[in-house]
């Protein structure tokens, strides 16, 4: 590669990386969401199947639904936290890339 393509190449490489990062991550918090879910029917299957009476429903319902909201809260939190931090990292390489760009091809400073 000539010296004004590879600077060219390694930005875009840099922030397909970053893209990648984050398609893997949202891909993480997809399959938390589901093996939850899933594991949520099977509780559900096996409250209605030891239930003897409405009662022992509607109390192992509540129990299942105050302890899936807690899951369902902590991957909310974590997709926030690295949602935050790609942001982050994005201002961070579009700065980068600036400085670069500015490096490789000098802006006029004259009006």
């Amino acid at each position: 590669m000539n010296k004004l393509h590879e600077p060219n190449y390694n930005v875009v490489k840099e922030f397909f990386n970053i893209n990648l990062k984050i398609a893997s991550q949202i891909a993480d918090q997809q399959q938390a969401i589901l093996n939850l879910s899933v594991d949520n029917v099977t509780a559900q299957m096996k409250i209605f199947g030891k239930s003897k009476d409405y009662n022992d429903v509607i109390s192992g319902q509540t129990d299942l639904l105050s302890e899936t909201s807690s899951k369902i809260q902590d991957i909310a939190k974590d997709t926030t936290s690295f949602m935050n931090q790609s942001t982050n990292e994005v201002s961070l390489w579009v700065e980068k890339s600036m400085e670069e760009a500015a490096f490789i091809v000098p802006f006029s400073k004259s009006i």
